[in-house]
């Protein structure tokens, strides 16, 4: 695969807002997780193909409405999986994560059973590898659609509430052309609308028309899975304390032009010097957020840890930032155990 031009602690900094009603000022940090499901290292020529069988226009569609008898319904979903494939590989593509990527949206599967399905062959995927100049391939073997249009009323509000939900099943295997492991993972994603009125009709109205709908979750599922087969990009919140204090502040004046290390420093001279158990806490946070951003794991959760005792310790717990404390040591040990995960995924 390509180099993924995208370095493991680049983390961007958004706007610092202030909170004035907690005394906090917050940032947003992009920062890059695993895929649920790696890819092998030389994976560089991406093949996806439509191995599945069409769901039988009969099956998985319910109609229940008020005051009558729950009916099921024909629906044509035949595209599901083009359409589906069709917004997976056009996200692919432009991850740059492969050196190509090429798509078979039509099924190669001459099958009709469509409550089971069978992975590719070692021939087929030979067959199908030397044919596109690929040497993995991403095949989805099934997708099965669910979907109920619901009609409730409220009585609480004495309005009707009309739902329609749609739940996909994908079923996927990733072959290559010189190893004949076979990688199979099975996802659900669920796509859901609902419209409340006081009128009944006007509920139907303001749904979108369910083969459109049908249209739309595939499309949905099919970029939500490409976080699933590569490195993504998450958007996280980090909490800096902004107390009265005149190093703290000049900290926080530090952050606003992306010093760091000043940063660092003007806290660790409040968190070494103060006997204020709050104060020291508030340091240590922010110390811990600073490091990460830094690149440093192993030094902001030994930062996050220190202020998390440091607030136990205080006369009156805060609470709030305690909660946060421990779910702040909680998302670094995971970060630390996704970068050794990610240095195998964005091996050369």
């Amino acid at each position: 695969m390509k180099k993924y031009k995208l370095k493991l602690f680049i983390l961007a900094l958004g706007a610092v807002l202030f909170s004035s009603c907690t005394g906090l000022l917050y940032t947003s940090l992009d920062v890059l997780r695993p895929a649920k499901v790696a890819f092998a290292a030389n994976a560089n020529d991406l093949l996806i193909i439509n191995n599945s069988v069409n769901q039988p226009p009969e099956y998985g569609h319910k109609t229940e409405l008020l005051y009558e008898t729950p009916k099921n319904v024909l629906i044509k979903t035949d595209s599901s999986s083009i359409f589906c494939l069709g917004a997976l590989s056009e996200d692919l593509e432009g991850k740059n994560f492969f050196s190509s990527v090429q798509l078979i949206p039509n099924t190669i599967n001459n099958g009709t059973d469509f409550f089971s399905f069978m992975t590719l062959s070692n021939e087929k995927v030979k067959e199908l590898c030397l044919a596109n100049h690929a040497n993995v391939i991403l095949s989805l073997d099934k997708i099965k659609v669910n979907d109920d249009l619901t009609e409730n009323f409220l009585t609480e509000s004495s309005s009707y509430l009309t739902t329609l939900v749609f739940k996909f099943e994908t079923y996927w295997s990733i072959h290559y052309l010189n190893n004949s492991e076979v990688t199979s993972v099975q996802y659900t994603d669920t796509v859901y609308w609902e419209s409340e009125s006081d009128y009944r009709k006007n509920t139907m109205n303001e749904l979108p028309d369910r083969n459109d709908a049908l249209v739309d979750g595939a499309l949905n599922v099919g970029h939500k899975t490409v976080n699933r087969f590569i490195p993504y990009w998450d958007k996280v919140d980090r909490y800096f304390f902004n107390p009265r204090n005149k190093l703290m502040k000049q900290g926080m004046d530090s952050v606003y032009v992306k010093n760091w290390k000043s940063a660092i420093s003007l806290w660790k001279t409040v968190y070494n010097k103060t006997k204020s158990a709050r104060l020291k806490a508030q340091a240590a946070n922010n110390i811990a957020i600073a490091y990460e951003i830094s690149g440093d794991l192993d030094k902001a959760l030994n930062y996050a840890t220190q202020s998390y005792y440091s607030i136990g310790e205080m006369t009156i717990i805060d609470f709030e930032s305690f909660i946060r404390l421990s779910d702040y040591i909680t998302e670094l040990t995971q970060r630390k155990n996704e970068l050794l995960i990610l240095k195998e995924q964005l091996a050369e």
